[in-house]
């Protein structure tokens, strides 16, 4: 009951065009996918989507740009000792707050990276990664009966891989979302 109406509010979305729920099989399998990114030149750690396959209940969604931006940035490249070196921009004010700042550089229009001090520079030894981290997904926080709601992006092989298994077309201009949350324990 919890899973269909958790769908029903997520179909309703705007820019939502579709809402299933992942199997476990499909849910070990992004695993893999995700773990074979950690052996990338700057590794991509998953986090998002490691939260959501912990979750009781673990939902996909097909989205597109109608879709509301998400409320903080979905790509973080930071160190191993948490000092963050860049970020996805999410809104058009972020990229004003940016763009007159000279510590920063765009990688795109959508990303910045922030020019290292001379210290990290000279003893540099932390090492890089790409996190995805888990984002809140405010729309299911109305529901009494779930907790633990989080939301994640997969990876670009594991988008391809929800939207083959699926049968969502592979366009650049959809994207995936996994949703998950667990059902309260009654007292």
């Amino acid at each position: 009951m919890v899973v269909e109406s958790a769908i029903n509010i997520i179909k309703n979305l705007q820019g939502v065009v579709d809402v299933q729920q992942l199997s476990k099989e499909d849910q070990q399998s992004l695993l893999k996918i995700e773990s074979n990114r950690k052996d990338d030149i700057i590794p991509v750690i998953n986090q998002g989507l490691n939260e959501c396959i912990e979750r009781e209940f673990c939902l996909v969604m097909l989205k597109t740009v109608e879709f509301r931006s998400p409320p903080k940035p979905t790509v973080i490249l930071t160190t191993n000792k948490g000092r963050i070196l860049g970020q996805e921009l999410i809104s058009a004010e972020d990229r004003e707050k940016y763009s007159s700042r000279n510590d920063v550089y765009f990688l795109s229009t959508n990303f910045i990276v922030f020019r290292p001090d001379k210290k990290f520079i000279r003893g540099h030894t932390e090492k890089e990664l790409f996190i995805l981290p888990p984002i809140p997904f405010p729309e299911l926080n109305e529901m009494e009966d779930i907790t633990d709601i989080v939301s994640g992006t997969p990876s670009t092989m594991g988008d391809v891989y929800i939207k083959d298994k699926y049968g969502y077309p592979d366009d650049p201009h959809l994207a995936t979302i996994l949703v998950a949350f667990s059902k309260k324990e009654e007292h």
